[in-house]
């Protein structure tokens, strides 16, 4: 009976573990950072969380069709030094233009570059290499 408790402890821990080191990863690894993707949708979640936020976006396409984007961010305390100290300055519902970096497995996901607010303020989020907000031409 000690055996098994002991065996099942260490298979919790090991599973702990491996599941936390893939919380946080880097963002070149899973997103391709050599292209934009700009797109207009309707915010529909914001997952305020460390270590990265997460915006959901129901995106109409020109077929009428709608998709939903998410796009992952800064966490909380980069997004505060950016100014957007409060998820409540992103509002349910209004429409964002989004730029992103897509996901590397064509999946409707990206990091997130820049918001431009419904009243059309910007806000450069992603990469400081870029730091004024310009989207290269890729």
């Amino acid at each position: 009976m000690k055996k098994i408790f002991v065996f099942g402890a260490m298979l919790a821990t090991t599973l702990a573990f491996a599941s936390g080191s893939q919380a946080h990863h880097a963002v070149q690894a899973q997103f391709d950072v050599s292209k934009n993707v700009i797109f207009k949708g309707k915010l529909i979640k914001v997952d305020w969380q460390n270590p990265h936020a997460w915006f959901h976006f129901e995106v109409t396409k020109p077929d009428g069709s709608v998709e939903t984007w998410s796009t992952e961010t800064v966490g909380p305390n980069g997004l505060r030094r950016l100014g957007l100290s409060d998820r409540r300055l992103f509002q349910i519902g209004e429409t964002y233009t989004v730029d992103i970096c897509p996901d590397r497995s064509g999946a409707k996901l990206g990091f997130t570059n820049a918001f431009t607010f419904p009243d059309g303020k910007f806000i450069k989020v992603g990469f400081p290499e870029n730091p004024n907000g310009e989207i290269p031409n890729k």
